[in-house]
């Protein structure tokens, strides 16, 4: 009988509005899955962006240092010429590298500085436009920073207390921007002269310089480790919020679900009273009930899908810093998660079913 009639499809349009809107409900919460999912994906893509891209194959750091990012390093100049005593040792360079904010337009801008020795590694190494500073008073920054306070070629900003001439624009760090500049203008804006933070290192045996080095009592990390490092940091701050994020929108989602089934079922009770009384037994009636909840939960699922690219593209526009990513891995996630919401939700409706007297049938109301 359950599958001769379409009672559950039947039952939810049986009111559109109240179908309208919950499925815009479980597409919010969809959407909400998708911005989270892409937005951890966007982390992890970028917040390597730095080791993924300077192309060095080690990096020496003061002893205990476990990361580019978030971490204060500090060492001798004179490293440099240690490690390129080392007879593997193709090149070495010196990085200095620290967080700063850059007030521009009456807004504080979060910025990393990158001081690199012109003409060397660890500067710029992609130019949207002009070119990388070569003058302790210049500075290439973030084409997002750029763009978004109206700064080109040729312009000033302050940084420090000091000004600085924006000769290039370049590319950006995870919410943040890059700033380059020269290592001695990072030696003048931290009064630590004849100091870096890291040494890069290109070198074709890496474990041989990594043995040697480490006698020295310094930090050396390979490239692989320290980017595993740098998202381990941003695991720690971002994964449970963004986790408690998911959790919270999933059961909204799923909230959503249950209430707008449970409250069909109570206003059509005598239908399914009747169903119940020519002897359906619990199985059709909870079958009656997922059918509904995968309904509403698929219909938010394309909502969802929907909602999600929409709201990307307003994220992406108004905080370009923000990078969303979508793969087919989110996706198959955001499916998962549309069919254990109604699967979920179908605990509460189906248990007032399985309650519900045949006699309902005959009552009035």
């Amino acid at each position: 009988m359950a599958r001769s009639v379409p009672l559950a499809r039947r039952n939810l349009l049986a009111e559109p509005r109240r179908l309208v809107a919950s499925t815009a409900g479980v597409g919010m919460a969809i959407m909400l899955i998708l911005l989270l999912d892409g937005l951890w994906a966007g982390i992890k893509a970028n917040v390597t962006t730095y080791e993924d891209n300077v192309g060095a194959d080690l990096y020496v750091a003061q002893p205990g240092t476990q990361n580019f990012f978030g971490a204060i390093s500090l060492i001798p100049r004179s490293t440099v010429d240690t490690v390129r005593a080392d007879p593997d040792v193709d090149w070495a360079v010196p990085v200095r590298g620290f967080f700063s904010i850059v007030e521009l337009h009456d807004r504080k801008v979060p910025t990393y500085v990158i001081g690199s020795v012109p003409g060397e590694r660890g500067g710029p190494w992609e130019l949207r436009q002009g070119r990388a500073p070569e003058a302790n008073d210049q500075v290439a920054i973030g084409s997002v920073m750029a763009k978004r306070h109206g700064l080109t070629v040729g312009d000033s900003i302050e940084i420090m207390g000091s000004r600085f001439t924006v000769v290039g624009t370049s590319t950006d760090a995870f919410m943040a921007s890059f700033v380059f500049m020269t290592h001695a203008a990072t030696d003048q804006l931290l009064s630590a002269p004849a100091t870096t933070s890291f040494v890069l290192v290109g070198t074709n045996d890496p474990a041989a310089v990594r043995e040697r080095l480490g006698a020295t009592g310094l930090s050396i990390l390979d490239r692989d480790e320290l980017a595993a490092n740098d998202l381990s940091l941003m695991a720690r701050a971002y994964s449970v919020p963004l986790t408690v994020m998911r959790a919270v929108a999933f059961t909204i989602g799923s909230l959503v679900i249950a209430l707008t089934v449970y409250t069909a079922i109570m206003e059509r009770r005598r239908e399914y009273g009747i169903v119940k009384a020519m002897g359906a037994r619990g199985r059709h009636l909870l079958t009656l009930t997922v059918q509904q909840t995968l309904i509403i939960a698929g219909i938010g699922l394309v909502s969802g899908g929907v909602l999600f690219l929409a709201g990307r593209a307003y994220i992406t526009w108004a905080r370009p810093q923000f990078v969303i990513l979508a793969s087919p891995s989110s996706l198959a996630r955001a499916v998962a998660a549309a069919v254990l919401m109604a699967l979920v939700a179908a605990v509460l409706p189906a248990g007032r079913l399985a309650r519900l007297e045949p006699a309902a049938a005959y009552r009035g109301g």
